[in-house]
């Protein structure tokens, strides 16, 4: 299939918005942001951590020359000595000392097809920048992309090398998630994804698939339209379902993934109410009885139910709940709460209630903004609750 997508996004011919290498650069563009970030984390019956870090990004990127354009990334996290001693005690997400060109890529684009090669952000249901901290997750890749059919995007993806958040290097995707599964053996091979986004009008479809060779193989399809309109309300639903299965040796366990999930909303003006279920059924023989695998992910994966910490991925089958209410106060502050509880077989069962609210500042601050997150997270087991807080201050430029 990934195949398949690669002949799809072969470059054509497209004009060039620049009319020469010089002006390539010197239309280009420059941008990047500035991040503090505080995280604490206040585990029942010990003490608080805290863990602060400054960084950012710097990202430069030319303008087209005969379809041709390069960009590139600097990213930086840095504790300013204010972290604890205790590795243990530091939220690993945020590094002390941490440079790294995160990105640095070549790009075709024309005809409706894009080819872009070398480190650079993947975002699908299977890997994403999941760019909560200062750093995100980026990859040595080759990504195609076709658009030239109206309101369908085919999309494929090789990963070969990965660079996690809080690390300077970057390492082979195979290793990477033999070692998350703490698998003792070898792999060179890389990822592959492939998918379609097809919205010929309100209602969207997508359908994607990975392959990671000698781990498993993992399936993914989605479905959102809207109901009705009554009374102000619009009604909407969203519909996914997941499976995996093992691959090749299986170095990962035997895979057995069988999950679905659907989402209600309710809007009106600048809010909205969602009320979200998904489950994953039982396989006791397989890895996490059923669970779903999910290498490049930390709960930021596709299911409706993930919580700011809280998943079913990469844990165990069975199901979760999750009610969430958004509102935009205006243009510049907005907040989301919202309360998930997660029912898991073989395995601890837990809750969270989150708050995440964020404000834009304008005038002479018109790029600054804060954000500030709140994660309560409650448990059977009394060693697992905690409560964990997230103010960050970003500026954008």
């Amino acid at each position: 299939m990934a195949a398949a997508m690669l002949i799809a996004a072969l470059p054509g011919l497209a004009l060039a918005q620049a009319e020469s290498l010089q002006e390539a650069f010197s239309e280009g563009e420059v941008s990047g942001n500035l991040r503090a970030y505080h995280n604490i984390r206040d585990a029942h019956g010990s003490d608080a951590n805290h863990t602060f870090a400054l960084g950012g990004s710097l990202h430069a990127e030319t303008a087209p020359w005969s379809g041709v354009s390069a960009g590139a990334t600097f990213y930086t996290s840095n504790g300013l000595g204010l972290q604890y001693e205790e590795r243990s005690r530091r939220n690993a997400n945020l590094p002390d000392d941490v440079d790294v060109l995160g990105e640095a890529w070549m790009q075709y684009e024309g005809a409706g097809n894009r080819l872009r090669a070398g480190r650079l952000k993947v975002d699908t249901p299977f890997s994403n920048p999941s760019d909560a901290f200062l750093i995100p997750i980026t990859y040595e890749a080759l990504s195609v992309a076709n658009t030239a059919i109206d309101g369908l995007e085919l999309s494929g993806h090789y990963l070969r090398r990965i660079k996690n958040r809080p690390d300077d290097a970057f390492e082979r995707i195979g290793q990477f998630a033999l070692d998350r599964y703490g698998v003792v053996d070898d792999s060179d091979k890389g990822a592959w994804i492939a998918g379609a986004r097809y919205q010929p009008a309100e209602r969207q479809w997508q359908a994607w698939a990975m392959a990671l060779p000698d781990l498993f193989t993992l399936y993914y399809v989605r479905m959102d339209t809207p109901l009705a309109d009554w009374r102000g309300l619009a009604f909407d639903l969203g519909v996914q379902g997941l499976y995996g299965d093992d691959a090749g040796d299986a170095l990962a366990d035997r895979i057995n993934a069988r999950g679905g999930g659907l989402q209600l909303s309710l809007s009106r003006n600048a809010t909205t109410l969602a009320l979200a279920w998904n489950r994953f059924w039982e396989d006791a023989d397989a890895y996490g009885r059923g669970a779903l695998p999910m290498p490049f992910s930390y709960s930021t994966g596709p299911l409706f139910t993930n919580s700011m910490t809280q998943t079913l991925e990469n844990s165990a089958a069975g199901q979760a709940y999750k009610i969430s209410l958004k509102q935009s106060f205006s243009p510049r502050w907005s907040g989301q709460v919202s309360y998930a509880r997660y029912q898991r077989l073989g395995a601890v069962d837990t809750d969270e209630a989150d708050l995440d609210i964020s404000y834009a500042f304008g005038g002479g601050l018109e790029g600054l903004s804060l954000r500030l997150r709140v994660g309560v997270i409650g448990s059977d087991q009394a060693d697992a609750r905690f409560v964990e807080v997230r103010p960050q201050l970003q500026y954008v430029f």
